[in-house]
């Protein structure tokens, strides 16, 4: 997936809207995530990496471990070529954005 910041994800919904209001964003549908990839593994060390906390706590597994009601896709990475087409930058890549806004709400 693509790990994604609210107030990121915000912010670039305000850029479409003026997008949209300068005619330079087509009606459509946008993927509002950040730039990259990763999974929850990945996702959980980098947590404890800028915590300052050992990485190697967090153990590999796999989605079969956790059933969930609904079918999820494995791989579900998202396109932002409309983003360019407006005009506008995709969402920073979600390790910048994570670092980002644990900086911002530190514990």
């Amino acid at each position: 997936g693509q790990p994604t910041w609210s107030y990121r994800l915000a912010e670039q919904l305000v850029a479409l809207a003026d997008a949209a209001l300068a005619n330079h964003a087509a009606p459509g549908i946008y993927h509002g995530t950040a730039s990259g990839e990763a999974t929850w593994y990945d996702l959980a060390r980098a947590v404890f990496t800028l915590r300052g906390l050992d990485p190697d706590r967090i153990r590999p597994t796999t989605s079969d471990r956790f059933p969930r009601p609904a079918a999820r896709p494995s791989y579900s990475v998202l396109a932002h070529d409309r983003w360019a087409a407006a005009k506008l930058r995709p969402l920073a890549d979600w390790r910048s954005s994570l670092a980002e806004a644990l900086a911002d709400n530190a514990v």
